[in-house]
């Protein structure tokens, strides 16, 4: 029997063995009954924001349970206090930090049940400008990265996030809207829609999810060339129209690059038996009312550099993306109204009339067609739009 073959079997005799296993595992690891603590955010000179929520139990399908009136505040070695009031679920924030380039911080969080938690203080890192954000198109796609560079040679290691916005069209206008109020009859339960109310260009936002980590430590010097960050697949709604990118740069210290580097390989790694097995997350923040309870997270401070970038149709022939509906318009005469429109499931388009020019109805189709805000987006322009 040859090496590849007595693995083989080997593997088989393994998995009938695991099969037969019956005993359920229990861990030795008690979380908290609310899980563990999860803090995401960093320390800026200026806007600020930090996440807390909760791990949950596998399977994982459950919604992650935010952290809710919690008090939570921004410590210098200075002896400042800056509070980061509630401003969403489970999300604190303020505007703006006149944070001290030459002092040290941490932050400290105080849950609704009582419980507190303290990050250690953390050096104030001076993010370098980003040299440019551009992209690059194959047959595949669009990647879209980053330059940067340290010419003091004093990063090394950096952090990348961003967000994305595009807007895209519905495949019909519809210039009138139904309304439960008038009587059908007279046909004015569909009203012609005020320019605040047209469905027809919408906008899509997305935060990156994953985490772009870089280093330069190998090389001479402090320079990172083409930091891959984003790719949207050919034909993608993304870039059928218009399409930009804010990208957010940080300075990382090494512990804190460590941190979020061994978090990246836990949370991507594909699950093989034959894989690394994860690895225990220490960050810089640690419980004070149980000094036990592991925290994740990991806090870092200092300036943060941004750049955006706008990718127009126009330079991508031949993209391949097109939203058309699928079904011919309907005629939807007047006493039919109701039953059409009530449901939402079609929208009125146009008004209809006969060779006499009197109404008789409403060209239609399904509101999947007809309303942008169906495909999750918002018609509110974005401030930074240019058109």
């Amino acid at each position: 029997m040859n090496r590849k073959i007595k693995i083989l079997v080997g593997l088989v005799c393994l998995l009938l063995l695991l099969g037969q296993c019956k005993e359920t595992y229990v861990s030795p690891y008690k979380s908290p009954a609310t899980g563990y603590l999860v803090v995401e955010g960093y320390i800026a000179k200026g806007p600020t924001s930090f996440t807390l929520s909760h791990v949950i139990g596998l399977p994982g399908d459950s919604a992650i349970p935010a952290e809710r009136g919690a008090s939570v505040q921004v410590e210098g070695s200075d002896n400042s206090i800056y509070p980061l009031p509630e401003t969403g679920i489970g999300v604190y924030s303020v505007d703006t930090l006149p944070l001290n380039p030459t002092a040290q911080y941490r932050l400290r969080i105080r849950t609704g049940n009582g419980e507190t938690y303290l990050s250690d203080f953390v050096e104030f890192k001076i993010t370098p400008p980003m040299d440019s954000v551009n992209w690059i198109r194959d047959p595949s796609g669009v990647n879209i990265y980053a330059n940067t560079h340290d010419a003091a040679n004093n990063t090394r290691y950096y952090q990348w996030d961003y967000q994305e916005t595009w807007q895209y069209d519905a495949a019909e206008f519809s210039g009138f809207r139904y309304t439960t109020q008038g009587s059908s009859l007279l046909g004015d339960t569909v009203l012609s829609r005020a320019d605040s109310e047209y469905v027809y260009v919408c906008y899509k936002n997305r935060a990156s999810t994953v985490l772009y980590l870089g280093t330069s430590t190998k090389l001479a010097q402090d320079v990172i060339y083409r930091q891959p960050l984003n790719f949207i697949p050919t034909g993608r709604q993304e870039l059928g129209i218009l399409y930009t990118i804010n990208v957010k740069q940080y300075a990382l210290t090494k512990a804190a690059y460590d941190f979020l580097s061994l978090m990246k390989a836990n949370t991507e790694s594909l699950g093989s038996i034959f894989d690394a097995q994860p690895s225990e997350l220490r960050g810089n923040i640690h419980s004070l009312t149980n000094p036990n309870e592991p925290v994740v997270g990991f806090i870092s401070a200092g300036t943060v550099q941004q750049q955006r970038i706008f990718i127009d149709r126009s330079q991508l022939p031949n993209w391949g993306y097109f939203f058309n509906c699928d079904v011919p318009d309907t005629l939807v005469v007047i006493d039919s109204i109701k039953w059409y429109f009530g449901s939402g499931i079609f929208t009125p388009i146009n008004k209809k009339f006969n060779d006499m020019g009197f109404l008789i109805g409403y060209t239609a189709n399904y509101s999947s067609c007809v309303d942008c805000t169906l495909q999750g987006g918002t018609t509110k322009k974005p401030s930074f739009w240019p058109r």
